[in-house]
């Protein structure tokens, strides 16, 4: 009799178990059963007036026991400015069950968010069954056109000193970011004897860079200049740059740099409104590319 009581018990016990553990399991996956946002950001960290944007959406699901509709929608901050989209989460495709997976999607809105600058901050929600079921937000930077140019010179003996009629190469470094669109600018030098052209710079749209190159003699000894100057289309200066020598004697002014120094000088020191900006936005940007932890 004793022996058939522990047998009973020891039934029990299992049944208890079994029972704890299904249950168990059962809160777990409706708990984990979720859609949500795993990263967004914009396909650049900044943007030039009237730039279109992309938005770039990675969203997951875990847990799930059936296919899961969810819509995307943009807002401000309290108003909807417009449905990005709607997805099916493929929980069941052709019988391959996927309770968890990831997606990635671009969307192009149609709502203008570049038309003015400075820095905007948007809400992106995921509504499933007309409850928002996650939301982030998204950042658009938009900055004014930027150009900026600076000027190197190198004389033919390479000894920093100018000789009367050594040919001196100038080098001028011109950069630029958030263009709205192309354009075609002119580049003008002026050595005391008035502009001449030198060169058509292209000005992409977005960012970009363009070096261009020049000799001049001089003919008499004391202090020269070298003045270069890049205008649009309509013969607006956009930026002026000179470089200032002596001829018969050591210059220390503009130094010709090295490769690296190069990099330095031209970029950084003449370059740092550009650096300031791209800075501010790569560090925004970045803050907003990394995917959410959960």
């Amino acid at each position: 009799m004793k022996q058939k009581t522990n047998q009973i018990t020891i039934v029990l016990t299992l049944c208890l178990i079994l029972t704890s553990l299904g249950l168990n399991t059962i809160s777990t996956k409706a708990v984990a059963s979720r859609v949500y946002f795993s990263a967004i950001s914009p396909d650049k960290t900044g943007y030039a007036i009237d730039e279109t944007v992309n938005i770039n959406i990675k969203y997951k699901w875990e847990g799930l026991t059936a296919n899961q509709t969810v819509t995307i929608q943009l807002w401000n901050t309290t108003e909807l400015m417009e449905t990005l989209g709607t997805y099916t989460t493929p929980y069941n495709i052709s019988g391959t069950l996927t309770p968890s997976g990831t997606q990635t999607i671009q969307y192009t809105p149609t709502s203008e968010l570049t038309t003015e600058t400075g820095s905007e901050t948007y809400n992106i929600k995921m509504l499933s069954g007309g409850i928002v079921v996650d939301t982030e937000n998204l950042i658009i930077l938009v900055a004014d056109s930027q150009t900026t140019m600076s000027i190197t010179w190198q004389d033919q003996n390479n000894d920093r000193i100018i000789d009367k009629n050594e040919l001196v190469t100038f080098t001028a470094y011109i950069n630029w970011a958030f263009v709205e669109t192309t354009e075609a600018h002119s580049l003008y030098v002026n050595y005391g004897d008035g502009d001449k052209l030198l060169s058509t710079v292209t000005v992409t749209a977005g960012s970009g860079s363009q070096t261009v190159t020049d000799s001049q003699g001089f003919n008499t000894e004391g202090a020269k200049t070298a003045t270069f100057t890049l205008k649009d289309a309509t013969g607006t200066t956009i930026k002026t740059s000179t470089a200032k020598l002596t001829v018969g004697t050591i210059t220390q002014e503009n130094p010709t740099p090295t490769t690296a120094q190069t990099s330095i000088i031209g970029i950084i020191t003449n370059n740092w409104p550009i650096i300031v900006i791209i800075g501010a936005i790569a560090t925004a940007g970045y803050i907003y590319l990394n995917p959410k932890r959960r």
